[in-house]
């Protein structure tokens, strides 16, 4: 008679585990994948309106630019209706989750020494991830509109 040879019960839970082991890592590398994802995403859109309110600061759009050393600020939940072209174009997909401040930092000291008449703009917009705050954030100039209406187009730049 010829014994036919198989695994054991241990060599088959051994495997079991070798396998479960990989798999959890596997699902761990899958999860942190898909979380750096909409990280990614959020910030995109975060840039995204970022720059929409730069282009509407070098347009010259006066309601957006803030005296000397003052602040506007849209708070969770307000861009999407003091903006509600945000919405229209399909790619923010929701307005909602972000935040937004636009800071007249004043004229730099480098351009007036050469006799320019230019604000610079510090522009943050936030996001919650978890339980914290994420900002994006960017510089432009612009010259202050005459009583609060839209600013003279820059030379060279709109």
């Amino acid at each position: 008679m010829k014994k036919r040879r198989g695994m054991t019960l241990l060599e088959v839970m051994i495997a079991i585990a070798i396998l479960a082991i990989a798999l959890g890592a596997l699902a761990t590398i899958l999860s942190n994948n898909i979380r750096f994802n909409a990280s990614s995403g959020e910030r995109t859109q975060a840039v995204q309106i970022l720059n929409y309110l730069g282009r509407q600061i070098v347009g010259g759009n006066g309601s957006l630019m803030p005296p000397e050393g003052k602040q506007y600020s849209w708070d969770y939940g307000q861009l999407g209706s003091a903006f509600p072209e945000l919405d229209q174009g399909g790619n923010i997909s929701d307005p909602a989750k972000y935040r937004a401040v636009i800071y007249n930092q004043g004229q730099p000291s480098s351009l007036a020494a050469i006799n320019v008449s230019l604000d610079q703009y510090k522009i943050e917009v936030c996001w919650r991830t978890g339980n914290k705050d994420v900002c994006v954030q960017a510089y432009t100039l612009s010259s202050q509109p005459p009583g609060g209406g839209t600013a003279p187009p820059l030379p060279g730049i709109n």
